[in-house]
């Protein structure tokens, strides 16, 4: 199997974690949400399930988007390997290709692709874009190659790897600061939208109660206000907006930490909840909210931010050894 170097896999395997461990963490989230709302924990005690209502809605968002928006993307365009003679220079170039094609207004959206030889054996590589330079950069196999395409405005950290069973799409289009680059275009979009999130709550307080309602339509809006964390953003007031906000660029959807961050603090909140409800609490709240909740939280978040960190600053001496490369390749040209 063709694989990537193992520095472009350790970078790019979060890019592909985004409907997995983090629907987990907008699950607890949701349940959390929905246990603050007056009378549903009191309700889960006598066996009500509507605090699960939370938890659903707070996933819906991914949902309509893995299962249904992906599906119905418009592409102008895919990029796959050669079967004869799989080249990263040839990627290279067929997605410069791509931006020499776009016009103002007329943006086009680009889908990337393995290949596959059999059942077992996938030709894959990985992307990434030197914005310095104005290049896109494609690795296979551990050969690296260069197009230059100009001046770039692409915000997402990190590369993007093409791996077994599918890769992701590209939205590309000129704007002020040159050729802009989205990733993921279709996700995150009308479904991630805060707007959308009032309408379902609207719904589900005139198909059941107020109540189902208040619980969905927060539970539908943590998940929104969760992903603005990360770097890709949400259209928070789809219709009324047409393009993603920019996310606050704090995490990663797949990392680890984070993830276990959020599914932590929303089951123990949730388990203090339900504990309240009763008629004779068992839980010491100030301890609990304490040893339980603050200091297991607060030394995780400290754990993320050295990793972070470190791998902020390996990343700086990455880019310094590849500019004293290129330098070098100057002065011998």
């Amino acid at each position: 199997m063709r694989r990537s170097n193992d520095l472009i896999a350790y970078s790019t395997r979060r890019v592909h974690t985004i409907p997995c461990v983090k629907g987990i963490a907008h699950f607890a989230s949701g349940l959390c949400v929905a246990s603050f709302v007056p009378g549903v924990a009191e309700q889960a005690a006598q066996g009500s399930l509507l605090i699960a209502l939370g938890g659903a809605c707070a996933m819906l968002p991914d949902t309509l988007d893995f299962r249904f928006a992906k599906f119905i993307e418009r592409r102008d365009a895919d990029i796959v390997p050669s079967r004869e003679r799989p080249d990263p220079q040839a990627l290279a170039d067929a997605l410069a290709r791509e931006f020499a094609l776009v016009a103002p207004g007329r943006p086009r959206t680009v889908q990337l692709h393995p290949l596959r030889l059999t059942a077992v054996d996938w030709v894959t590589y990985a992307l990434r874009f030197d914005v310095d330079r104005g290049d896109v950069v494609v690795t296979m196999d551990g050969v690296e190659a260069r197009a230059h395409v100009g001046k770039l405005d692409y915000q997402y950290e990190g590369a993007l790897e093409v791996i077994e069973l599918g890769g992701p799409s590209l939205r590309l289009s000129q704007g002020a600061n040159g050729y802009q680059v989205e990733f993921l275009p279709w996700h995150r979009q009308w479904s991630h939208s805060l707007t959308l999130a009032a309408v379902v709550g609207a719904a589900l307080a005139l198909l059941i109660s107020p109540t189902a309602g208040l619980v969905g339509g927060l539970g539908y809006a943590v998940h929104v206000l969760e992903d603005q964390l990360g770097y890709l953003g949400s259209n928070l007031f789809w219709p009324f907006t047409r393009r993603r906000f920019e996310g606050m660029k704090l995490l990663h959807s797949g990392d680890a930490i984070p993830n276990l961050v959020t599914v932590w603090l929303s089951l123990t909140l949730l388990l203090l909840n339900l504990d309240r409800a009763r008629d004779l609490p068992l839980i010491a709240t100030g301890p609990f909210l304490g040893f339980a909740v603050v200091l297991p939280v607060t030394l995780l978040i400290v754990v993320y931010a050295r990793r972070k960190w470190r791998r902020y600053t390996a990343s700086l001496q990455a880019a310094r050894n590849r500019d004293a490369l290129a330098e070098g390749e100057d002065a011998l040209g």
